[in-house]
């Protein structure tokens, strides 16, 4: 019993051996070994920087010219119309965008691409409003005399209809690809650059997905997704 445990082991040996001796075991260990590392680095770079800095990660601005309006309708008995009132306020807004670092965040590693699928997007409130821009108009119906009250209730809302408008999925993806970038270089700049035998294992690029992109799932998919950021390699 003793002998074919011996001659197993032996025989076990030898494969390994050849395995990598062959070069196909060093680069399954330095594919797996490079997984591990990354993953680890970044994790600890994240916690790092979450309770140094706090957990928030910019990523985009977005400046446009937006109008909100109240229209304020009245009838006497449901039968004789009154009027409309409308009120009107146009400026321009910066939107602001970031992530919070201690969502949950997933790194992979495989032939030569780091995928990285980030925390969503989320937006950064209340969004500012460029006071010196600001336009406002109000004008009351034929028998309505609230052309001041209405744009003072218009003037209150303001910030929060603006706040609605910026979670909204239109402005979400205008701001998409600026942020996805903006990950891109946070991680080359955090997990990269603390690691730089990772550069000389062969990453090459780097590919930034966001919870609701198709591919974020697949880990499969998202490795046919096109770079967000090129490396440079460096040569041996």
């Amino acid at each position: 019993m003793s002998l074919t445990l011996l001659a197993v082991a032996a025989i076990a040996g030898i494969v390994v051996w050849k395995m990598m001796d062959s070069g196909f075991g060093l680069k399954w260990l330095m594919e797996h070994f490079q997984q591990r590392s990354i993953t680890e680095v970044f994790r600890e770079s994240v916690r790092r920087i979450a309770s140094t800095n706090g957990d928030v990660l910019e990523l985009a601005t977005l400046e446009s010219e937006e109008t909100v309006t109240k229209f304020d309708s009245k009838t006497l008995f449901d039968v004789v119309y009154l009027g409309t009132t409308e009120s009107e306020i146009r400026a321009m807004v910066v939107f602001r965008y970031h992530l919070k670092l201690s969502d949950d965040w997933s790194l992979n590693v495989k032939d030569g691409r780091c995928v990285v699928v980030a925390p969503g997007i989320r937006p950064s409130l209340p969004p500012a409003i460029r006071t010196e821009t600001m336009e406002k108009k109000s004008a009351a119906g034929w028998l309505r005399f609230n052309a001041a009250e209405n744009l003072s209730e218009l003037e209150k809302g303001l910030t929060a209809l603006l706040e609605k408008r910026a979670a909204t999925p239109g402005k979400i993806k205008s701001v998409r690809e600026a942020a996805r970038l903006s990950v891109a270089k946070f991680v080359r700049a955090w997990v990269l650059k603390e690691q730089q035998d990772l550069e000389q294992g062969g990453i090459r690029e780097i590919v930034v997905l966001f919870p609701d992109e198709p591919g974020a799932e697949d880990g499969s998919a998202a490795l046919k997704q096109p770079a967000t950021l090129q490396l440079e390699v460096k040569a041996d």
